[in-house]
């Protein structure tokens, strides 16, 4: 593959390096020429020297006639314009990377159109997600949202003897927005049918609305108290993320400690009454006995300070808490965090980089999310069908599921008798080889 990566930082350093040992034809543009040289000297890989926001730049580095160009400097704003330059130049697939995606909340369709990107992937959500599974624990251990978060594909053990083992899928009386895309049982994943039992230890793909989707999960036996609490440090863009993800997670208490007052008050201001903010430093081990830190279930360092994020897990730790998790900014201090005891450290920028290789080694263009690493993918497609036509009627290929249809402001969770029309954006869950197939069926 042709693939152009704007920003030489540690998201593009690092897939400049796998990309180019993968034996792609990788050039990297950034506007320092220090970068740039060390780049040209240590990889097999082509540094531009230059704006990522110029087309003669762009050009310059093969973005016209790219399979991928991936927009990760460290400027909101430079990426979302050099995406949209890229794809007008005639790049092929665009990648995302945002710091804050709060400005496309209700409008990414809007934005994906106007801009030109495929997918868009933010470090700080990634990594909230990433802790937050860590949190939950015996809750979903994956989860994807599409159509602008009102549509969740969710992962999650079956641990015990339930009503959903009982009888086979076709017999369940499982809530009316929920499917069950795909089962992964022994190591095998595969897409059920209507005869098919569950079984314990299974796990299961859902995709539905979200209240739809905890009330599956209850009823495949999630039904114990769960209390637990998170504390965090830091009140930055990714404390603040993680503190807006937390807050929706059921029964979960979260205490946020930040040392800078007019951040600590804006924080407190953008947060529900669930959310207790902290004005104070969470290396001070009077402040963290006075909070009682060490009751609570875990720990997360989240500031830009990896020394201060190791202090603090220290103390959090000799305080008695349960786990510790801090964030790196430095890809290279993982193996210290190690040898410090530590239980997790987390790199956002390196989630980030492990993400997009995976939308690389993806089997279509039209891939909007990689799941269980590698054995299944989500497709968003748009139907060009002339005449109506419901979902039993389409002739689905062994391995692929529609999952849903959304037509304007409506997401419908995809049954046989669900109709598609003209121009409907339709999510669906694929095996490896049915790619071609799928979207010969799409093909205008």
């Amino acid at each position: 593959m042709n693939i152009v990566i704007i920003g030489a930082g540690e998201v593009g350093r690092h897939l400049a390096k796998i990309l180019s040992q993968e034996k792609h034809a990788v050039s990297i543009v950034d506007t320092d020429p220090v970068k740039a040289q060390t780049l040209t000297e240590s990889m097999d890989v082509q540094a531009i020297v230059g704006d990522g926001t110029r087309a003669g730049v762009l050009t310059q580095a093969g973005a016209s006639k790219a399979d991928l160009v991936v927009a990760v400097s460290d400027q909101d704003r430079v990426n979302m314009l050099a995406s949209l330059i890229s794809k007008k130049l005639g790049a092929q697939r665009v990648i995302l990377r945002l710091h804050d995606t709060r400005p496309l909340e209700g409008y990414e369709y809007f934005y994906k159109q106007a801009l030109g990107f495929d997918v868009v992937l933010s470090t700080e959500v990634l990594a909230a997600n990433f802790i937050v599974e860590m949190v939950r624990q015996h809750h979903a251990l994956e989860v994807e949202s599409f159509a602008e978060g009102r549509v969740y594909l969710r992962r999650f053990p079956l641990r015990e003897e339930s009503e959903l083992t009982a009888e086979p899928l076709q017999s369940l009386r499982l809530p009316a927005g929920v499917l069950v895309v795909a089962v992964i049982r022994g190591g095998h994943l595969f897409i059920p049918t209507g005869e098919d039992v569950l079984a314990v230890k299974d796990q299961l793909f859902i995709i539905g609305a979200g209240r739809d989707c905890d009330a599956f999960e209850r009823m495949a036996g999630e039904k114990k108290t769960w209390s637990r609490t998170a504390v965090i440090m830091g009140g930055g863009s990714l404390g603040a993320q993680l503190t807006r993800t937390l807050a929706k997670v059921p029964g979960l208490s979260v205490r946020v400690i930040e040392r800078d007052p007019s951040r600590a008050r804006l924080l407190a201001s953008e947060v529900d009454d669930k959310v207790l903010v902290i004005e104070g430093d969470a290396t001070d081990l009077d402040l963290l006995s006075e909070e009682r830190v060490g009751e609570a279930n875990v720990f997360v360092a989240t500031t830009k300070d990896d020394e201060n994020n190791m202090i603090a897990c220290q103390l959090a730790k000799a305080q008695g808490i349960n786990r510790s998790v801090a964030l790196i900014n430095k890809s290279s201090y993982t193996t210290v965090y190690d040898l410090l005891g530590l239980d997790q450290a987390v790199s956002p920028r390196l989630l980030c980089a492990s993400k997009i290789l995976r939308f690389v080694r993806a089997g279509s263009l039209s891939t909007i999310s990689v799941l269980a690493d590698g054995k299944a993918e989500v497709l968003e497609l748009s139907a060009p069908f002339r005449e109506p036509v419901k979902v039993k009627a389409l002739g689905l290929p062994k391995g692929a599921v529609i999952g849903a249809v959304i037509r304007g402001d409506s997401v419908k969770i995809a049954r046989g008798d669900t109709t598609i029309q003209r121009g409907d954006r339709v999510i669906v869950f694929v095996l490896p080889g049915t790619h071609e197939a799928i979207e010969k069926l799409f093909r205008d």
